[in-house]
């Protein structure tokens, strides 16, 4: 029995159709498998595969990974550790004056009495409350933009002021995602170190590897890291 074209073409369509999301399904399947090696094991596969996925099926994939159980920061975490890294080369070449750090206000003591400048941020008075006067202070010796922030938006003006040649994030595990998957957009080598305890207030940052990626391609410090010094007692280099 010979169909008809029209019927013959949306056969075709349908069958086309069906493969498509039999083939999508298997790549979100696939990129929580990877995600998963590149989390727990610290194994990089198929970077670019990941980062396309996750940057295109986010919500998809966040949703497939509640039906498994799996804590939807872990898809936030795999797609920053995905873009370090890509992006950790390309990083440590720039030079760091070409370079910003950029941390959230909520690392603040709550009694900081520090004020929002709407060029510049929140200017740190260096009252020492918090560890943010130490890594102001690390960050203008090796040579990096400072700055303070109190949300997305405003790195964004900043990125389009400053024009850095890479970037040095902190925020907690969905900000940094998204805030590295629109910055890489302006053609700027990003890096980014999730909080270890997010909120408003009361944040907290694992310093030793904000200090190892400060320091990338500029100071070879991770044994002095490693052992637990502070800021102020690693040796200076330069």
């Amino acid at each position: 029995m010979q169909y008809p074209l029209s019927h013959t073409i949306y056969a075709t369509i349908g069958k086309i159709s069906v493969a498509i999301i039999i083939g999508i399904v298997i790549l979100l399947f696939l990129t929580l498998i990877l995600g998963y090696i590149l989390v727990k094991k610290q194994k990089l596969i198929l970077p670019s595969v990941l980062l396309f996925s996750i940057d295109t099926f986010y919500l998809q994939i966040k949703s497939l990974a509640r039906r498994f159980g799996i804590a939807e920061k872990t898809v936030d975490q795999i797609g920053i550790e995905v873009r370090n890294g890509l992006n950790k080369e390309s990083f440590s070449s720039i030079d760091a004056r070409d370079r910003i750090l950029v941390v959230p206000q909520c690392l603040r003591h709550e009694k900081c009495p520090a004020r929002l400048d709407s060029m510049e941020g929140v200017t740190c008075k260096g009252c020492g409350m918090c560890d943010i006067k130490e890594l102001k202070k690390e960050a203008e010796r090796l040579g990096y933009r400072f700055y303070i922030v109190p949300g997305g938006t405003f790195v964004e003006r900043i990125i389009k002021r400053v024009r850095p040649r890479a970037a040095l994030g902190v925020a907690c595990h969905r900000d940094l995602y998204a805030g590295m998957h629109r910055i890489s957009r302006a053609e700027c080598a990003v890096q980014g170190v999730p909080l270890i305890r997010d909120g408003c207030i009361h944040t907290e940052v694992d310093i030793k590897e904000l200090l190892r990626k400060m320091r990338a391609g500029i100071e070879d410090t991770v044994e002095e890291i490693e052992k637990g010094c502070s800021p102020d007692e690693i040796p200076k280099t330069g």
